[in-house]
């Protein structure tokens, strides 16, 4: 498993942890970074392979808030 495919994989749970239902996540031919929102409520998933210093790997407002539309 990839680096970028374990980030998807905790940011994916994190975001249904939340009551999110993620679209398929869009990445970079390098594989560098990747995105997702959710279908319902449109809130976004970033995820970086690698961070500046003063970042970190997975941000986004699907991580960070529940879900407004989830059921």
């Amino acid at each position: 498993m990839t680096k970028l495919n374990r980030l998807i994989k905790e940011a994916r749970e994190s975001c249904q942890w939340r009551g999110h239902r993620m679209d398929r996540f869009q990445h970079n031919q390098a594989q560098t970074y990747a995105i997702s929102v959710c279908r319902d409520c449109g809130y976004g998933v970033g995820i970086k392979t690698n961070p500046l210093p003063n970042e970190i790997y997975i941000v986004g407002s699907a991580v960070a808030l529940n879900c407004k539309e989830g059921k």
